[in-house]
């Protein structure tokens, strides 16, 4: 029997013992009492019933308060078991859940911590910790890879392991600022690592636990060799573009778009300050003569005598060519006057080049700003054209800026338009002089001369050709001669009316083109001109600039069937050696001989001289500008072959021309 159940029935014994003696000392004792206490027989029956109810009244109670005891103590006990239960029952629940929170959070927290140990060894970038002792705590395979060691081997151990010993006590000490400071720092670092000297970019701090004690040290670091390499190529080639950009390769001194940009500057400073171009005169006759290597060396010598001419602290540029520019911070027209005067003087002294003293002089033109000019493009333009003005003077001299010049350089501009705008509006024309026989006076060719007229007005063409050479017109405005040229040479040769040549002027910017030779077989097909009705007249300068490339392009020209004469002969430096290799047909010699010959000794001798020549080479000899019979006469005498000029006829249009040659 269980132990809780021998108690149960001990209890319930012994109370039943106790009502057992209770009621039975309570019969025994009652009766004696009544017995003692009622005489008469009745009333003790009466007596009788109210001890028995009594009796029933007071175990009643008894009983009550028994069992009230027992249901009381049981409904407790029950109580206290059921509260027992539940909170059994809701601490085994809280376990169950307990354990499957565990659970769950050992689940999170493994996979948190895999996340965590990929992130961390998947990047590229070393990441490490280290704990207050300096060993190495964490260690993650960017690390591993970056300095070629396992994890396994350093962690535990401290940087000793990794650099040398100074290298890694410098590291202890920077370790130490931080944990006293309790910072995060970033640099680039330079370490050695497997010997090779490599670019880091490092990231170091402390550890801090909730109470923010600190427990170590972490490290973010990223190899950056390459980018450095790659920034300081970048540099490098930066610094190259600059010096291509900026710098002239022949004299190592600033270029145009470096002065542009210094220009520029100043400009925003407000503050006077003098820009002085200048070009070497006749630079391209040391070229021609000694070559482009030579003519470097002179530019280069220059360019250090311009430095040290002017000092440091003088910006100097070459701004292309054989120009250069200077710029002073004065405009003062007696500083600058004395600064030109002794660079001119500088300039005129021979340079050394090979063994071989230069002559070279220089034309120079000076603006100041912001009194003649208000910003870079008009100093440019002003100075330029201050420049230029000194060529028109006669060389090797400087010129202030004058607002003279602006007006001038407007209406060069204004004229070169015009000049543009004329070839399509009809402006030009051709006149014609004829060249006639000296024996006979009978017109055998005849020279096409351009004319141009203007709102109404003939415009020389002293002026205006010397204006298309400049802007580069020529070669259309020549085109247009040829063409007209040839035209009318077909006309005149179709219709039978002239049976000579028609002489056209081809200057140097035609005879040097690319496409000369095609725009003239272009022109020939067009027209229906025969090359052989064509006397093409070149200038004896060409020739002398290139006599090897001249002779070549006048042979093929003669293949084409053109007739060849000389123009202007006589008055260039000397082209008498080349006379004889030249495949030309006619000589023409300058009006500058032939005007008032008979009171010119020397220009006779000259004339006589050429003549003798041209006839013993076997060349048509003809002279220009004849205008009196005292002229024509000596030419006739000194057996001249034909003659143009005044005396004869004077330049007449197209439509003249024909009754000439009817006449």
């Amino acid at each position: 029997m269980h132990k809780k159940d021998i108690k149960s029935y001990k209890n319930a014994f012994l109370i039943a013992i106790i009502y057992f003696i209770a009621g039975a000392l309570w019969i025994v004792l009652s009766d004696v009492a009544v017995a003692l206490i009622v005489e008469k027989a009745e009333d003790i029956t009466a007596i009788q019933t109210y001890k028995g109810w009594f009796f029933i009244f007071t175990t009643t109670i008894g009983l009550f308060l028994l069992s009230y005891y027992f249901f009381h103590t049981m409904y407790i006990n029950y109580a206290k078991n059921i509260e027992e239960s539940k909170a059994f029952l809701k601490t085994k629940e809280e376990l169950s859940e307990s354990k499957e929170t565990i659970k769950f959070s050992q689940t999170e927290l493994s996979r948190h911590g895999k996340l965590l140990n990929t992130i961390i060894n998947g990047l590229p970038e070393a990441i490490f910790a280290k704990n207050l002792d300096g060993n190495y705590i964490l260690f993650n395979n960017g690390a591993s890879d970056m300095l070629n060691i396992f994890p396994d081997e350093i962690l535990g151990r401290g940087d000793e392991i990794l650099f040398a010993q100074k290298e890694a006590a410098n590291i202890q000490e920077e370790e130490q600022k931080l944990l006293y400071h309790k910072k995060i720092i970033t640099r680039e670092e330079i370490h050695i690592v497997n010997k090779q000297e490599r670019a880091f970019l490092t990231t170091r701090g402390v550890l801090l636990d909730n109470d923010d004690e600190v427990f170590g040290i972490f490290g973010i670091v990223r190899d950056i060799t390459e980018q450095k390499e790659y920034e300081k190529f970048l540099l490098d080639s930066k610094e190259k573009f600059y010096k291509l950009s900026h710098i002239n390769h022949v004299t190592a001194l600033p270029n145009r778009l470096s002065l542009s940009e210094f220009l520029s500057e100043k400009c925003t400073k407000n503050l006077p300050f003098s820009l002085i171009l200048f070009d070497l005169d006749e630079f391209k006759i040391v070229n021609d003569s000694y070559g482009h290597r030579f003519g470097d060396k002179l530019l280069l010598e220059i360019a250090n005598t311009l430095k040290e001419l002017f000092g440091s602290s003088v910006f100097i540029a070459c701004i292309g060519g054989d120009e250069f520019a200077i710029v002073i911070d004065s405009n003062n027209i007696d500083v600058i006057t004395i600064l030109m005067r002794k660079l001119h003087a500088t300039l005129n002294n021979p340079f050394k080049i090979e063994m071989t003293d230069v002559y070279i002089t220089a034309s120079s033109g000076v603006c100041s700003y912001p009194d003649d000019v208000k910003n870079v493009d008009e100093l440019y333009q002003a100075a330029d054209t201050a420049m230029y003005n000194a060529k028109k003077l006669g060389k090797n001299r400087f010129s202030f800026y004058d607002a003279k010049f602006k007006k001038e350089a407007i209406t060069y501009t204004k004229m070169v338009t015009n000049l543009k705008h004329a070839i399509g509006k009809d402006e030009l024309e051709l006149y014609y002089q004829a060249q006639n026989s000296a024996t006979s006076g009978k017109i055998i060719g005849t020279e096409a001369l351009l004319r141009w007229k203007h709102d109404g007005k003939m415009i020389p063409p002293s002026i205006f050709i010397p204006l298309a050479e400049k802007s580069g017109l020529i070669i259309e405005v020549g085109n247009f001669v040829l063409k007209s040229g040839f035209e009318m040479a077909q006309k005149w040769h179709h219709q039978g009316v002239f049976d000579g040549r028609v002489s056209i002027n081809v200057s140097i910017r035609q005879l040097t083109h690319l496409d000369f030779l095609k725009t003239l077989k272009e022109l020939l097909f067009e027209s229906g001109c025969k090359a052989s009705w064509v006397e093409l007249e070149i200038t004896e300068s060409y020739i002398l600039e290139n006599p090897k490339l001249a002779i070549a392009l006048l042979e093929e020209l003669k293949e084409l069937g053109f007739n060849i004469s000389m123009d202007d002969f006589g008055t260039g430096y000397s082209s008498l050696s080349y006379l004889k290799n030249l495949p030309i047909d006619k000589l023409k010699i300058d009006r500058s001989f032939v005007t008032n010959i008979q009171n010119e000794p020397k220009n006779q001798i000259i004339v006589k001289t050429i003549i003798f020549l041209a006839k013993e080479l076997g060349i048509h000899i003809l002279a220009e500008g004849v205008e009196t019979q005292e002229e024509q006469e000596f030419l006739l005498q000194n057996g001249i072959d034909s003659i143009q000029g005044f005396y004869y006829h004077k330049p007449v249009c197209a439509k003249e021309m024909e009754s000439l040659m009817l006449g």
